[in-house]
């Protein structure tokens, strides 16, 4: 539909009459109205009729407005309708009615507000229409490219609601928000063409009779009538969730809560958490706390636990608020269906704020409510709750699944300023995510069970549901499935009910749940998580997974030098999503092992990058080359004059590398090994020494002064630190430098000839001194010495460069 409407528009746009230009904009805005209109109102009464829960009556809206509607009208119950829509949970599908139009757009022209939406947009196009003289034959004040602007600029906000022709050229379908088609009844397309209808008239039967024209170009229409069903006859209402007020344990305390059941009947372990949230919530001054933990690890059955149990007073804290409020901002769920979707949309702050007023109203909301920014919508709620007599201390607000109200860095930022913002005006928060995000609140972990828990939980599980090959089993047969199923309570339920059949074995039924883990598992618990990483990260996940499941410190290294991320970026990312593998740190070493169900997730999974896909074959066996390397090195011998240089693994591997001239490995392997021997100044001393040689000077310098710091009495040390202090031509510190070698006993030959250099290599060059030095230098030598032709050598070499300039 939005592509025929388009086309008809360019059509339009191009027409030389302006008379003709302004009917084709009326009558293309007519027709998208339309449809609008009534493609809401049906779906919003196709809900009301089949929704148990989580609706809102129509009590604002007449819809026979509908049956013989002006343009004016039109825009008047398209605002009703999509308020109404919100209402009952096609979130956020009326905000671009709402949201300011940029200043860029012709159409702008045609409002006479300081902040114009779409709704002022419509309204004035319709003013224009009716002051006009078009009806009378005459040209009426026309701007051709900001009205024509206003019917595009209305097909693009309301595209969500705009049907699609069918196939056969005959239907409309509208794209419902769980992805589900709907065919509408009222209006049709005839052959591909658009239909634009003057009244809807009641028949019987419970049919109607709509009389309109097909629009078959811009100036061509045919009447037609056509009997259908009478859906706007429609009047089944559902009610929408309300606070109601609970009895507690405590006679004086009967707070207005709105929350959902336990989610199980078998709750199992978590005391320690529990208690944790008790020490929160009597915390007055704390303003919100984070449940966190992988998906599937129970946060939501451990957060609505807390609240039953406070109300029961099985918990009984100090704290006790006259409003309690849960929402959720899931979007998929696990079971033996498989993945499930129960929310299109990602909902965020905001839609949670809006909920709390709804559900303490009881009727539909104005459209106040859905035009303001998250922060004002937050004070708003706080100026609201006021008035019921609730602050912020008097207030629990829990946010469910908050992960998915993010996508970005910049998504986090804006959620924990909101977050912050709703403890300080709206209620103490809990959150939780599986993320532990970078918000301020006291985090609480929630972690896999024991396998004792796990047993336990299974038992449970069984005893209720008649289970009997769980019951019939031993301990170690359970414990040994709970270990296979990671001791995670969702993942133990499915398997649970997996057993339905009577039948069916423990064997049977986890090889159906290991099928599902494959198929979708990985969908629902890392999609969040992946579609927040930046591209360097899944590159480097996607490399390190196909490297293999444990990593330590260098192969991490190794993987961050391919995907070009920093350790310390990679370390934070994989930090946050605690899901994604477990990290271990022990005696400064580190160790990652990548989770089954992430590495399941990977197998298959590239990324484009440039046009090229990555990672590539060449990079997993590049990395794999490399550690290989780093293992052999362990079983090498080090022949070199400063041992003690070697002592560790990572150093043993740099001297082999270096040996070997794989130059790259072998200052990555000296950086670990300064990292992890950090007092040894012989091993600064010889890593001064490699930089030394691949003429990065100033980098060497840095390293040599580490040496001399904690060897200060060392000869070797002191001579490499003169050594490269002279080709830096810095001729004084080389000149102290090569003094403390000598003075610790570095050969007097050995350090005249560095002298030499730090006088050539002066500013300007002090050729005197250095040959004073070659003279001294070659007197010192003894003819025994084992390098006494190649020192000759050298200093021959010297000399003939001195004295050629």
């Amino acid at each position: 539909m939005i592509n025929r409407i388009k086309n008809l528009l360019k059509e339009a746009q191009i027409l030389s009459s302006q008379a003709e230009a302004r009917q084709a904009a009326i009558a293309l805005m007519r027709i998208t109205l339309q449809y609008a209109c009534i493609s809401l109102a049906e779906w919003l009464i196709k809900i009301r009729a089949t929704s148990r829960s989580n609706t809102l009556p129509l009590i604002a809206l007449n819809l026979n407005q509908l049956r013989e509607p002006s343009d004016g009208t039109l825009v008047n119950v398209l605002a009703e309708l999509l308020v109404a829509a919100e209402h009952y949970g096609w979130n956020g599908v009326s905000r671009p009615f709402w949201q300011p139009i940029s200043s860029s757009r012709p159409c702008i022209r045609l409002s006479k507000t300081s902040n114009p939406n779409l709704q002022n947009v419509l309204r004035e196009f319709v003013h224009l229409r009716n002051e006009g003289v078009e009806g009378h034959g005459l040209p009426g004040q026309f701007d051709p490219q900001a009205e024509l602007d206003a019917v595009n600029l209305t097909i693009e906000s309301l595209s969500q609601i705009l049907p699609n022709i069918s196939h056969n050229n005959e239907n409309l379908i509208l794209l419902m928000p769980d992805q589900t088609d709907y065919t509408l009844q009222l209006l049709k397309s005839y052959g591909g063409n658009l239909i634009c209808y003057r009244k809807i008239k009641k028949g019987t039967a419970g049919n109607c009779i709509v009389y309109a024209q097909v629009q078959k170009s811009l100036f061509e229409r045919e009447a037609i009538t056509y009997e259908t069903k009478d859906v706007l006859g429609a009047s089944d209402i559902n009610d929408y969730p309300t606070y109601s007020i609970w009895t507690s344990f405590d006679d004086n305390w009967s707070p207005l809560a709105l929350i959902p059941e336990r989610l199980t009947r078998n709750f199992t372990g978590r005391e320690k958490e529990l208690n944790e949230l008790k020490e929160w919530a009597d915390d007055i001054d704390s303003r919100a706390c984070m449940l966190f933990g992988d998906g599937g690890i129970g946060k939501t059955t451990v957060a609505v636990e807390f609240l039953h149990r406070i109300l029961e007073g099985k918990i009984n804290t100090v704290w006790k608020p006259e409003l309690i409020t849960f929402y959720t901002a899931k979007q998929t769920r696990w079971g033996l269906n498989g993945l499930e979707i129960i929310r299109i949309r990602e909902v965020g702050v905001a839609d949670a704020a809006i909920a709390i007023v709804r559900a303490l109203e009881s009727k539909p909301l104005t459209k106040d409510w859905y035009k303001s920014s998250s922060d004002l919508l937050i004070k708003q709620l706080a100026s609201y709750l006021q008035e019921w007599g609730i602050d912020r201390k008097s207030h629990l607000l829990v946010l469910d699944n908050t992960e998915t109200m993010v996508s970005n860095a910049e998504d986090i930022n804006a959620l924990a300023a909101q977050i912050k913002d709703l403890s300080r005006k709206v209620g103490r928060v809990l959150l939780t995510s599986r993320r532990r995000e970078a918000i301020e609140a006291q985090p609480i972990e929630i972690k896999p069970f024991d396998v004792d828990e796990s047993v336990s939980f299974l038992r449970a599980r069984a005893e209720l549901l008649k289970r009997q090959s769980i019951l019939q089993a031993g301990q170690a047969t359970l414990r040994q499935y709970a270990n296979k199923l990671a001791n995670k309570p969702l993942v133990l339920e499915v398997f649970i009910q997996a057993l339905d059949d009577p039948h069916l074995s423990l064997q049977r039924a986890f090889d159906r749940v290991l099928r599902m883990q494959r198929q979708d598992l990985g969908e629902f618990l890392y999609d969040d998580a992946w579609r927040r990483l930046s591209t360097n990260m899944k590159h480097l996940l996607l490399l390190m997974t196909r490297v293999s499941d444990i990593h330590d410190d260098l192969l991490l290294k190794l993987c961050c030098s391919i995907a070009e991320i920093t350790v310390i970026e990679a370390s934070e990312a994989l930090e946050e999503s605690r899901g994604i593998a477990s990290i271990i740190r022990f005696n400064d070493h580190l160790q990652i092992s990548f989770n089954s169900e992430f590495l399941k997730y990977c197998e298959n999974r590239i990324i484009l990058i440039n046009g090229t896909n990555y990672p590539m074959d060449s990079s997993v066996t590049k990395v794999k080359n490399r550690y290989n390397e780093f293992i052999r090195s362990n079983s090498t011998k080090i022949r070199d004059r400063v041992d003690k240089a070697y002592r560790h693994t990572y150093a043993r591997a740099a001297w082999l590398a270096y040996k070997e001239q794989r130059f790259d490995d072998c200052e990555l392997f000296y950086e670990e090994a300064t990292v992890r021997d950090s007092t040894n100044g012989w091993l600064f001393d010889r890593y001064a020494y490699f930089l030394f040689s691949q003429s990065r000077l100033e980098e060497a310098l840095d390293k040599s002064k580490k040496a001399t710091e904690i060897i200060k009495n060392d000869p070797d040390a002191w001579f490499t630190r003169g050594m490269i202090e002279a080709r830096l031509g810095k001729t004084r510190e080389a000149l102290i430098s090569l003094r403390n070698a000598k003075d610790n006993g570095k050969s007097e030959h050995l350090c005249l000839l560095q002298q030499a250099y730090a006088y050539w290599e002066d500013v300007p060059p002090n050729k005197a001194m250095a040959r004073v030095c070659i003279e001294e230098s070659e007197k010192k030598v003894s003819s025994s010495d084992p390098y006494y032709l190649k020192h000759l050598s050298e200093l021959r070499a010297l000399q003939n460069r001195i004295n050629l300039t």
